[in-house]
């Protein structure tokens, strides 16, 4: 059963949340190929990498209705929200000096996928926008 959380949550407290399966709802970031490449939060600057560890996880979730839609809605639209299942992982310090660690969530179900256009700039009225 997924710990219903926060993206913000996990970020704030990481070591409480690894290797713990999560659920939580975030803005998802695209990727190559029209696929999410991670989340944010914007309420608290929070951003953590996806990952799909081989071809035969990927083409499970490609089986899900809400992630085809999600796949389909990247391209398209400025603003994807969803609410997100999958096994966080908390990138450990390297022995050696080498690049920093990567923490990430190991994707597992998508649900409520919502797709937003760009928010419309309201001028007062009897105002002109100048180029």
């Amino acid at each position: 059963m997924p710990v219903q959380t926060s993206l913000c949550a996990i970020l704030k407290q990481p070591e409480v949340y690894s290797g713990k399966l999560v659920r939580f709802r975030a803005t998802v970031e695209p990727g190559v190929y029209d696929l999410p490449a991670g989340v944010s939060d914007a309420s608290c600057s929070a951003e953590l990498k996806l990952f799909t560890p081989d071809d035969s996880h990927l083409a499970g979730l490609l089986k899900s209705k809400e992630f085809r839609k999600l796949t389909k809605c990247l391209p398209k639209k400025p603003e994807v929200q969803a609410t997100l299942t999958g096994w966080f992982k908390l990138g450990t310090a390297p022995a050696s000096p080498g690049p920093p660690p990567v923490s990430g969530l190991l994707l597992e179900s998508v649900a409520d996928v919502v797709a937003r256009n760009a928010a419309k700039v309201h001028l007062p009225a009897g105002s002109q926008r100048r180029m």
